[in-house]
């Protein structure tokens, strides 16, 4: 996700580029037909939704959706993705609420008012829960009721360039993966400055390495708990592999995600732990085979955090039975395939995943499944973003060995309560 990434803007009709144009115009009419829409008019979708890459896959998600009921009849609009959390907020609040609503695992508790419980709507339309990504649901889940489905269940994995690990000798990880080995192999590849790994700053990949051994940075309760001396262990590693190992560059606080993508997909550095969602582009980009395997443990087995998105109902929504089947046709194993095949997404529905392995390099697909087998979503509080900027800001100092995993948790910590 994905985590994932960025998102869409404004009203449909489905028909090529003419879909997208209609798309477009509903922002600027937002508010003034009913934004729950009247009964029997169109459910409209408020989400992220400002770029033309984000109309197109609502237009794709809504097209596949109305092959499943044909009478389904759905309008989008919303901001950017980095505007949408704020936005939703004020949206929901004014005249003619929108009814549906996207959001991420990671921030399903900061929007939980704002959501519909849907553990009754799920059992009246006797919806088919079981084959939905276990860790989603949970990411998906507050207060002990599910609040959206989700669409997809990305992994974050480990892509590697398969010519440099042949070329040093090195065995092809796959879905076992222990940290003592991944060490060992990024001190192969690493020659002077060309480092084996690639990092960015912030704290999503530091979470993920975290989660592969089991420790989350928040609580299942929604507490913040950077200071746990376990999750500061598995920081102070992370940290490590620069200060310690010197297998990769501190990254600038300044960087953007793209730096050490670029870095990667260049050949510059043979690894970099991303998101599944990113597997095309960098397919695209590079001109290396794309290996891909597992963020390594200490056991050595698959464990992942995952990150991903889905679709709500607005708490305020007067026709949630509508609602829910536009969900139920949203997220259907069609839609999901479809999804997977056209844009690379990693598929919530089990019965999609093997839509995804279309295209995919030898394994992909097996070390995807087996992460998904014990995976734990990315679960985030209210104040994560306050989190982000810290750590991305003191994070330099902790790679550079200035500052310890603990010096800089406890801060982070202390300066988010406070």
């Amino acid at each position: 996700m994905n985590a994932l990434s960025s998102r869409r803007a404004k009203r449909l009709i489905l028909t090529g580029v003419a879909g997208l144009t209609a798309l477009t115009l509903a922002g600027c009419a937002s508010g003034s037909g009913g934004g729950g829409g009247d009964a029997g008019g169109p459910l409209v979708l408020y989400t992220w939704a400002a770029s033309e890459g984000d109309q197109a896959q609502w237009a794709d998600f809504i097209d596949g959706a109305q092959a499943e009921d044909p009478d389904l009849d759905i309008t989008v609009e919303g901001p950017s993705f980095s505007d949408y959390w704020t936005k939703v907020k004020t949206r929901l609040s004014g005249s003619n609420p929108p009814c549906l609503l996207t959001t991420q695992a990671a921030r399903a508790q900061e929007l939980g008012d704002l959501l519909m419980p849907l553990d009754d709507l799920i059992e009246k339309s006797d919806f088919d829960i079981e084959n939905i990504d276990a860790s989603m649901l949970s990411g998906m889940t507050v207060d002990g009721t599910i609040r959206a489905i989700p669409y997809d269940a990305e992994p974050i994995v480990l892509f590697y360039n398969v010519e440099a690990f042949e070329a040093a000798g090195l065995e092809l990880p796959g879905t076992e993966y222990t940290r003592d080995q991944f060490i060992a192999d990024a001190k192969a590849l690493t020659d002077g400055d060309k480092k084996g790994l690639a990092l960015a700053p912030g704290i999503f990949i530091p979470n993920a390495w975290s989660l592969a051994d089991g420790v989350p940075a928040v609580t299942e309760d929604g507490e913040l708990d950077l200071t746990n001396p376990d999750f500061v262990d598995q920081i102070q590693s992370f940290f490590d592999l620069v200060s310690v190992e010197q297998v990769a560059n501190a990254p600038e606080a300044a960087d953007g995600s793209e730096v050490s993508q670029q870095a990667f997909t260049s050949g510059e550095v043979p690894m970099l732990i991303e998101g599944p969602w990113m597997y095309g582009s960098f397919a695209d980009a590079a001109d290396f085979t794309l290996g891909v395997t597992i963020v390594p443990s200490t056991s050595g087995e698959a464990a992942a955090m995952t990150a991903g998105s889905g679709f709500g109902i607005a708490a305020n929504c007067d026709r949630p039975d509508e609602a829910f089947a536009a969900i139920e046709a949203l997220t259907s194993v069609s839609v999901q395939e479809k999804q997977a095949e056209a844009r690379g997404i990693v598929p919530a529905r089990i019965e999609a995943l093997p839509a995804w392995a279309e295209g995919k390099t030898e394994g992909a697909a097996e070390v995807v499944e087996a992460l998904l087998a014990d995976a734990t979503p990315q679960r985030t509080t209210p104040t994560w973003n306050q989190v982000e900027t810290l750590m991305t800001q003191y994070g330099v100092q902790g790679y550079r060995g200035e500052l310890t995993a603990e010096e800089i948790m406890e801060t982070i910590q202390n300066s988010v309560a406070g």
